[in-house]
C-alpha cells in the first residue's frame, strides 16, 4: 500500500499481491477468518501490541480496518 502524503486512507487497501502486509504475522492470523469470527478484542489488543514507528503503519492501518469492519457489523 502506498503512503498518502498525510497518512493513509480510512478504508485499508492493498496494491499488490507481494505487498509485505501479506507476510506479517497478524495479518496472517486473520486473513483466514471470516468477519463474524473474528473476536474485536483480540483485534484491539493485536493493535495495541503494534510497536509505533513508521514501518508498522500498514498493519496498524489493516488492524483498524478489521476493528471498524467488525463494528459494522456488530448490532
Amino acid at each position: 500500500m502506498a503512503a498518502m502524503t498525510n497518512g493513509y486512507p480510512i478504508n485499508w487497501a492493498i496494491s499488490g499481491a507481494n505487498e509485505a502486509v501479506m507476510q506479517h504475522p497478524l495479518y496472517i492470523k486473520y486473513a483466514s477468518s471470516t468477519f463474524t469470527d473474528i473476536n474485536i478484542l483480540t483485534v484491539q489488543a493485536d493493535l495495541g501490541a503494534v510497536m509505533a514507528t513508521a514501518t508498522s503503519a500498514e498493519i496498524c492501518a489493516y488492524l483498524s480496518w478489521l476493528i471498524r469492519t467488525i463494528n459494522l457489523i456488530t448490532p
